[in-house]
């Protein structure tokens, strides 16, 4: 008898564990796609945002914001089911910049990450903010365009000097 309530006392522990496991680390797609359904987003054209598959999106991103305008995003796509296209990541994110008042070019660098959940990092002017899991980079959007937009109006990032 006693070894039968271990063994049920064990398992329902087990239980909660696994399904503990399993949110913390299934993707933030979820919650990603209904945020961005609930805000209203509104597509980005291609040509305003443009998606590059490379083979290390947080190097591609950094080298690209030291030469140029704008905020280059890295993407580490996961595994799960559930993480959404780059398309449709490309259209939330730039929206997202867009109505936090980034006007200048935003770019995306994607590349496959081999762990379930997908990450997200911006670069300008050679820095970088973040990584945050892909939900959470959409909160941190407000603040990375705000010290964007202070260093670009403060001339405090060097690509604006080279391009202008």
């Amino acid at each position: 008898m006693a070894l039968e309530d271990i063994r049920k006392s064990f398992t329902g522990k087990a239980a909660a564990i696994g399904l503990s496991a399993l949110a913390a680390i299934a993707p933030v797609s979820f919650a990603f796609a209904d945020e961005a359904r609930t805000a209203g987003v509104i597509p980005v054209a291609a040509t305003t945002s443009t998606i590059h598959m490379v083979e290390d999106a947080s190097i591609a991103a950094g080298v690209h914001s030291e030469n140029n305008l704008g905020i280059a995003v890295a993407i580490r796509l996961g595994t799960h089911e559930s993480t959404p296209t780059p398309e449709r990541i490309r259209d939330v994110l730039a929206g997202d910049f867009h109505k936090a008042g980034i006007t200048d070019p935003i770019t995306f660098f994607f590349d496959q990450n081999d762990i379930e959940a997908t990450g997200a990092s911006f670069h300008f002017g050679g820095d970088m903010y973040g990584p945050y899991a892909l939900g959470p980079s959409r909160k941190a959007v407000p603040e990375t365009a705000a010290h964007y937009n202070f260093r670009k109006t403060n001339g405090m990032l060097a690509s604006v000097s080279f391009n202008q």
